[in-house]
């Protein structure tokens, strides 16, 4: 038996289960739990690449790495989050 890993109408890739008994059929429990199952795996899969995408693009020295920098060092500074919010509405209103 076997079921897609989708996720956002994207194929991840595929569920399997191998090495059952021939002369057992699975049953419709048994497919509608693997499709339960796929589709967390499939959530789980998509985050974990989520994650690696934006660890890969941090760990990079450009523009990312530089702005992430920059918002760990205002954390707790409403002075320097205020500026900001004021440059984020001048890009905005620039676009």
């Amino acid at each position: 038996m076997a079921v897609p890993l989708l996720h956002e109408e994207r194929s991840l890739g595929v569920l399997e289960v191998l090495d059952r008994p021939q002369d057992v059929p699975f049953t419709l429990a048994e497919m509608e739990l693997l499709a339960q199952f796929a589709n967390q795996a499939a959530i789980a899969l998509d985050l974990l690449q989520r994650a690696r995408r934006a660890h890969a693009a941090l760990a990079d020295d450009g523009e990312l790495a530089l702005l992430a920098r920059l918002a760990a060092s205002l954390e707790g500074n409403e002075a320097g989050l205020q500026l900001l919010a004021a440059l984020e509405a001048v890009v905005r209103g620039s676009d």
